[in-house]
């Protein structure tokens, strides 16, 4: 092989790695920051008031069967999305407080609330 045909196949891969490598892009994936609260234990007619939002109604961990009146526990667990952080959960039951809590929620986090 002669050194022309050398130095052009030289050549022609120092073009081909230099083209490939200006593709190539560098940075950082960083998910969004939100953690998540899961209240578990008696949540029928339960209101949860988290920091000074609005109340909301937390949906019910059991279901009751038609046929038989049997409550049945849900098998999904309800995630509430919040921002990573401290929060002050409180949870009442017809007007009476059954929780309230001060939490402390990293990122990605799940943290369960048990409502007695």
């Amino acid at each position: 092989m002669s050194h022309q045909k050398l130095a052009f196949i030289i050549l022609g891969l120092f073009i081909f790695f230099l083209c490939m490598g200006c593709g190539l892009k560098e940075g950082v994936v960083q998910k969004e920051a939100k953690s998540y609260l899961w209240f578990t234990g008696n949540t029928g007619g339960a209101l949860v008031y988290i920091d000074d939002l609005s109340p909301m109604k937390l949906k019910g961990n059991y279901y009751t069967n038609s046929e038989t009146g049997e409550q049945i526990k849900k098998d999904k667990k309800i995630h509430y999305k919040l921002t990573p952080g401290k929060h002050r959960i409180i949870v009442k039951r017809m007007g009476e407080e059954v929780v309230n809590r001060i939490v402390l929620l990293g990122s990605g986090i799940i943290k369960e609330i048990e409502i007695p």
